[in-house]
């Protein structure tokens, strides 16, 4: 019974540190340069030959992180690692721990994850804050097709869009290791109606837009510039995390 005891110990703390380690690899996910209609060993071939390429077949400027649909409007990048992470840590108690009331709860939340990070999209403007919906897979920010996600029946009623100016408090958990976000606002009801989302996209990509638009919450905020250090592997990030939990 010891032995099967730290087996599964070992276990657990393995899966721990895959979903620490998937969170920290954001960076693994930025899309590629994009070049119009030159390759890379030829752009290297000109270099070396000292020549000037077309104007025409110049590199395009790297796409940022952020779909930038105009100068006012900016929807963030669609990200499946929470919906994937839950599947398998379903899996997880399903197969190793044969605890399937946690398990299959968490692999049914999951593939729901997995549907509406294809289909939702969270839009800012510099006014206003938009769930809407998407036709079809888009690898980043809106697909062709963009459509209102209808009205907010669990949380209030009305439609889901907000002015910033009607947000009175927002809070993030967690930045570097994103799952939950939280806003309250006065638009829906005079006296505040509270808001939940998953965070199925780019999580620092979210925080910047709600941090450069919301303003101020009731807990201070890390600046974006952070982010890095408050990761779980960074070295920062994880001497917080065990100063937290005195490890």
């Amino acid at each position: 019974p010891s032995a099967r005891g730290n087996k599964i110990k070992m276990r657990s703390f393995a899966v721990f540190a895959g979903l620490l380690a998937l969170s920290a690899s954001a960076d693994a996910f930025t899309s590629p340069l994009q070049l119009g209609g030159v390759s890379r060993a030829s752009l290297q071939a000109a270099s070396m030959r000292n020549t000037r390429l077309p104007a025409a077949a110049s590199p395009r400027p790297l796409r940022t992180a952020a779909a930038s649909l105009s100068m006012k409007e900016v929807a963030v990048t669609p990200d499946y690692r929470l919906a994937l992470g839950a599947i398998g840590l379903g899996i997880f108690f399903n197969q190793d721990l044969h605890v399937g009331a946690l398990g299959w709860p968490l692999v049914i939340l999951g593939s729901f994850l997995v549907f509406q990070t294809t289909q939702i999209r969270f839009r800012f403007t510099d006014s206003d804050l938009e769930v809407v919906r998407v036709d079809g897979l888009a690898d980043e920010g809106l697909a062709d097709s963009v459509e209102s996600s209808g009205e907010n029946v669990l949380q209030g009623g009305g439609a889901n869009k907000w002015s910033f100016s009607s947000v009175t408090n927002w809070e993030f958990w967690f930045p570097g290791f994103p799952i939950l976000v939280y806003f309250k606002e006065t638009q829906t009801k005079p006296e505040g109606q509270i808001h939940f989302f998953p965070i199925i996209m780019e999580g620092k990509e979210l925080y910047e837009q709600m941090f450069t638009k919301m303003g101020k919450s009731v807990n201070p905020k890390i600046d974006p510039s952070e982010w890095d250090d408050t990761k779980p592997l960074s070295p920062k990030g994880f001497k917080k995390l065990s100063d937290k939990v005195g490890l």
